[in-house]
């Protein structure tokens, strides 16, 4: 796929391309999507460190989503940052090919979709992939977190922005289940893996197959 079929090349579009049209059977209904306007909000600023910690941990088991208040970054700086994301996505396609890869290990690309090797269906949207400095400590819930299926509503007049961060170690890095909550009595619903198998696995199959974490489970 080449950076002239890249989404954010083409000004204006009458129709749907083919290849970015799902069978009826897949596709989302949105009568069949809950609505609830309960969705936890977490004041990070609050002086209750561990009432905030407490109300992560619940979000997460209970929605796997939460809005945040008082974060602690400027308005301006994300002004900048979706302007400047915008002005990336705008640029000639010919700026854009420079960056422009299908390849999962490059560290910085530019790509469309999700999978473009493998997918017979697309996804609408293209991405800036950044590596940069991961924090330190990280582990994982032993399946106590939820992960939320990602969807979202888009419309003809204006594009949709997101910024995203993921932790992403090196790819030695063994991934467990963290030693309190299997200490605790819970028996570890995933094996160990390392970065590097989950890695490979990620990118050997389509968006819309099991989620990539399932292949770990434990026997």
């Amino acid at each position: 796929m080449a950076t002239t079929q890249l989404l954010s090349t083409v000004e204006h579009r009458e129709t749907l391309p083919e290849g970015y049209a799902r069978p009826e059977s897949d596709r989302p209904r949105l009568a069949e999507v809950a609505t609830d306007s309960n969705i936890p909000l977490i004041d990070l600023a609050s002086p209750d460190k561990p009432r905030v910690i407490a109300e992560i941990a619940q979000a997460c088991r209970t929605y796997g989503f939460f809005q945040v208040t008082n974060h602690g970054i400027a308005e301006e700086l994300l002004e900048k940052v979706m302007a400047v994301a915008l002005e990336f996505f705008r640029l000639p396609p010919e700026e854009k090919e420079k960056l422009y890869s299908d390849e999962p290990s490059k560290k910085i690309r530019l790509s469309t979709s999700f999978n473009v090797r493998k997918e017979t269906v697309h996804n609408w949207r293209d991405y800036l992939r950044l590596h940069c400095h991961p924090l330190e400590e990280f582990a994982l819930s032993n399946g106590a977190y939820k992960s939320v299926w990602h969807r979202a509503v888009v419309n003809a007049v204006q594009e949709r922005m997101s910024v995203a961060s993921f932790m992403c170690p090196c790819n030695s890095a063994v991934i467990s289940p963290a030693r309190k909550l299997v200490a605790d009595g819970d028996a570890p619903v995933y094996r160990s893996f390392t970065y590097d198998e989950y890695y490979k696995k990620f990118w050997s199959r389509n968006l819309d197959q099991e989620h990539c974490l399932e292949l770990f489970k434990g026997q």
